[in-house]
């Protein structure tokens, strides 16, 4: 999309109601979407054809593969939206947000570029702080943040209305130093 003045991505974008909105709100954006489940690959499909949105692509498959193949500041914008929480501690290596992600995220996000992570799993919002801001690329984008107050600018999913976390929606926001 040469048109496009900025790139964002958004890993495991489930349904794609909140891809396809963020879409039709910034046409000046491409948006790329990972999701490595075909029904939400089918959804989201759904929702981009019913909109008519050029400004999306969608690799069916692992974030990681995405973002590997991506050059260095290249995105403005990251969203991980309640994620798979892998809630037992066994299961915790399986989470998206670890160490080596996070580097990749850095490398790929422009200074200034934001990544956003909302859960409704208290336990993986501090995990998720802990990982993130352990690299020094990042720091939060507001210390007084509400972090249980929806920003501005977001779309409900259906996995947030799901409800199906331990607690009430986090969402945290991140900046690329």
């Amino acid at each position: 999309m040469p048109e496009a003045t900025e790139a964002w991505l958004e890993i495991g974008f489930g349904g794609g109601e909140h891809m396809a909105a963020q879409a039709g709100r910034h046409p000046h954006a491409l948006i790329i979407g990972a999701e490595p489940f075909v029904n939400g690959v089918a959804s989201a499909v759904r929702h981009i054809e019913e909109r008519a949105l050029r400004n999306v692509r969608i690799h069916e498959g692992d974030a990681r593969d995405v973002i590997g193949w991506l050059p260095d500041a290249c995105l403005t914008r990251v969203f991980i939206m309640f994620p798979d929480p892998w809630h037992k501690a066994r299961h915790n290596k399986r989470r998206l947000i670890q160490p080596a992600v996070v580097t990749e995220l850095a490398r790929v996000l422009k200074s200034g570029g934001r990544l956003r992570f909302a859960t409704d799993w208290a336990d993986y919002a501090e995990w998720t702080i802990e990982r993130v801001l352990a690299d020094p690329a990042f720091r939060f984008e507001s210390e007084t943040a509400d972090r249980n107050a929806p920003p501005a600018d977001h779309v409900t999913t259906r996995y947030e209305e799901k409800k199906l976390g331990d607690c009430a929606p986090v969402f945290l926001d991140f900046v690329r130093v």
